[in-house]
C-alpha cells in the first residue's frame, strides 16, 4: 500500500490519506475484506500522528467504505453501488422522436459521498465515550447521574400552564407575532430587575434573550474569536462551551481550580505570557465541580480583566439554585468598568424544554450579538417569552425556587450521607452549596472510564471526568449530578455505584499481586 503525502498541501493529511484510500477501494485494488494496517502501525509508517491515521479512518467509515470491529481491526466494505437502470418497456415506449429527443445523461460512477462537501467539523460529538454515555441514558432501567437537569416531577407545570393561558387570552395576537430580535421588552425589564435583586444595575437594553446559554456562547464565539485566538477556560469546565470554543478555533488555556475557584494566581501568568481574547469562568456553583469562587477572589479576577483589558464571560445558569444563606453577588453586580459578560437560563430553574436564557453585556455588544442572532432565528418564541414574563410577574418563579432549593438539598444530602456509607476508602468529594453537581475524586489507581462501564453493568450512568478538561486530566475524577433522581434511587444508585468501585479495586490489588508473584519468580542472572 503505496500513499504519498504532500505535507506542503493545503489539504490535511487525514483527508490526503481518506481520499487516497477511497480511490483504492473505489477502484478496487482494495477488495472487500481486506484489512488496512493498524492505526499505530499506518501512522508510524507515514510518519503522522495516530489521531490523523483515526481521523481518516472515521471519514472512511463515515463514507460506508471501511468498518471497524473489536478483534478485527479496520476492513474495507462493499462499496456503494449506483442504481440499476430498469430495462425499458416495450410495450409502451413511443418511438423516439429524434428532432425533441434529448441525450441521456449519463450516469456518476457512484453516488455523491457528503462528507465531501462538509466544512471541518467539530470531532468531539463523535467522541465514543459521550455516544456510549448517550446510550445507556436511553435505557429506562438506568438511575442517571449524568443528565444535569431539572427532576421533571418537580416542574411548575399548573403555574405555568396558568400563564399560558392568561397571556394568550389577554395578547395572543400580539404574543404571536414577530417580536425585535432582543427579544421581548416586558421579560427583558422583568429580567432587569430581578438582577437587580442580586446587585447588579441593568436596563432592558442591555439585555438580549437567546435559545439558552448554549446560544448565547455560540453568539460570544462568533463575535469575538478568529481561529487561532486563545480562551482562559477553567480545568475542569462546561463540556458545551469547550465545544463551541475548540469549533470556533479557538486555543483553550486551561487554569485550575481548586475549592474557592480559579486560581487567579495562575491565572495572572497566563494573562501576562498569552493575551488571551476572553476570559471564561462558572464563579457559581461550577459545571462540573460545584465550587464556588470566593469574593476576594472575584474582586482579583475583575481587576486582573480591567489591568490586562480581557473580557470575561460570566455563565452563570445555578446563580438562584443555592442552599444555605443565598449566592454571591455575580461578577457582573461588582463589576465597574463594564468588561462582564453574564449569561443565564431560565431551563435550571423552571424546565430545559423552554430553551430561553439572556445574555446581560454592555449596550455595544448586545447590539453586535443581536446582528449575529438575527442572521441566525429572528427572534425567540414571543410566546413563550410572554409566558414566563407573566410567571415571573405572579411571583410564580419566587415560589418555584422557595420550593425546590429544599427538595434538591435533601437530594444533596441524600448523595453525600450515601457515599460516606458505601464509597470505598479513598473516594473523596466536594460538598456543592448550590447547583446539581458533586464532584468525586477516586481512589488512587481507579480510573474513571473504567468505572462508568463498571457502573453501567449495574445500570448506573455518570460523567467521566476527563471529558471537562481543554487539555487532559481528570481520569480519576467523575461528575454526579443530584438533582434528578427522587432520594430513595439516589441512595439505591450510589450502593451500586459503590459496589462497582469495590469490583474495581479488587481486580486491581489482585492484578498487583500476581505481577508481584511473578517478579519475585524471577530468576536473577
Amino acid at each position: 500500500m503505496m500513499l504519498r503525502l504532500d505535507r506542503d498541501s493545503r489539504t490535511p493529511l487525514y483527508l490526503q490519506i481518506r481520499n487516497q484510500l477511497r480511490e483504492m477501494i473505489l477502484d478496487g485494488t482494495l477488495s472487500e475484506g481486506s484489512r488496512l494496517p493498524p492505526e499505530r502501525k499506518m501512522a508510524a509508517a507515514l510518519g503522522v500522528n495516530r489521531s490523523t491515521v483515526v481521523n481518516a479512518y472515521r471519514e472512511l467509515a463515515a463514507d460506508g467504505l471501511v468498518e471497524a470491529r473489536v478483534g478485527r481491526g479496520t476492513t474495507v466494505c462493499r462499496p456503494p453501488l449506483p442504481p440499476t437502470p430498469q430495462p425499458p418497456n416495450h410495450l409502451t415506449t413511443q418511438p423516439p422522436n429524434h428532432l425533441t429527443t434529448q441525450p441521456p445523461i449519463p450516469l456518476t460512477p457512484h453516488p455523491l459521498v457528503w462528507n465531501e462537501y462538509f466544512v471541518p467539523r467539530l470531532e468531539g460529538g463523535r467522541d465514543p465515550l459521550l455516544r456510549e454515555l448517550m446510550a445507556l441514558l436511553a435505557r429506562a432501567d438506568t438511575i442517571s447521574f449524568a443528565a444535569g437537569i431539572p427532576a421533571p416531577e418537580l416542574y411548575p407545570l399548573d403555574d405555568f400552564r396558568q400563564a399560558m393561558a392568561h397571556v394568550l387570552n389577554t395578547a395572543g395576537q400580539t404574543l404571536l407575532q414577530p417580536c425585535p430580535v432582543e427579544g421581548y421588552y416586558p421579560l427583558r425589564q422583568t429580567i432587569a430587575r430581578r438582577m437587580a435583586d442580586r446587585g447588579a444595575t441593568l436596563r432592558a437594553e442591555n439585555i438580549l434573550i437567546v435559545t439558552g446559554c448554549q446560544q448565547g456562547l455560540d453568539l460570544i464565539a462568533r463575535a469575538f474569536l478568529r481561529a487561532g485566538d486563545e480562551v482562559v477556560v477553567e480545568a475542569p469546565s462546561y463540556l458545551g462551551a469547550l465545544q463551541i470554543f475548540s469549533a470556533a478555533g479557538a486555543r483553550l488555556l486551561g487554569v485550575p481550580l481548586d475549592e474557592e475557584g480559579m486560581r487567579v494566581d495562575v491565572l495572572e501568568n497566563v494573562l501576562i505570557r498569552y493575551r488571551p481574547k476572553l476570559i471564561y469562568t462558572l464563579p457559581t456553583f461550577q459545571n462540573p465541580s460545584g465550587c464556588t469562587m470566593a469574593p476576594r477572589r472575584r474582586l482579583r479576577l475583575l481587576e486582573l480583566a480591567r489591568r490586562h483589558r480581557v473580557p470575561i464571560v460570566e455563565d452563570d445558569p445555578y446563580g438562584e439554585l443555592y442552599y444555605t444563606g443565598q449566592a454571591p453577588s455575580p461578577l457582573l453586580a461588582l463589576d465597574q468598568d463594564g468588561c462582564v459578560i453574564y449569561l443565564s437560563t431560565f431551563s435550571k430553574i423552571m424546565f430545559p424544554g423552554l430553551r430561553l436564557g439572556w445574555v446581560a453585556a454592555p449596550r455595544p455588544v448586545i447590539e453586535r450579538l443581536s446582528q449575529i442572532k438575527q442572521l441566525a432565528d429572528l427572534h425567540c418564541s414571543t410566546l413563550i417569552q410572554g409566558a414566563v414574563h407573566e410567571f415571573c410577574q405572579r411571583g410564580a418563579l419566587d415560589e418555584h425556587l422557595g420550593r425546590v432549593r429544599g427538595l434538591y438539598r435533601q437530594r444533596r444530602n441524600a448523595m453525600l450521607a450515601a457515599l460516606a456509607e458505601h464509597g470505598p476508602v479513598g473516594l473523596e468529594w466536594d460538598e456543592p452549596q448550590g447547583g446539581f453537581n458533586l464532584w468525586c475524586r477516586l481512589p488512587a489507581g481507579l480510573k474513571a472510564r473504567q468505572l462508568m462501564v463498571e457502573a453501567a453493568a449495574r445500570s448506573v450512568a455518570l460523567v467521566p471526568g476527563e471529558v471537562f478538561y481543554p487539555d487532559g486530566g481528570g481520569q480519576e475524577e467523575i461528575r454526579l449530578t443530584f438533582s434528578c433522581p427522587p432520594v430513595a434511587l439516589i441512595e439505591e444508585g450510589v450502593q451500586r455505584l459503590g459496589a462497582a468501585m469495590t469490583v474495581l479495586l479488587k481486580k486491581r490489588k489482585s492484578a498487583e499481586e500476581r505481577r508481584s508473584v511473578e517478579f519475585a519468580a524471577q530468576p536473577i542472572v
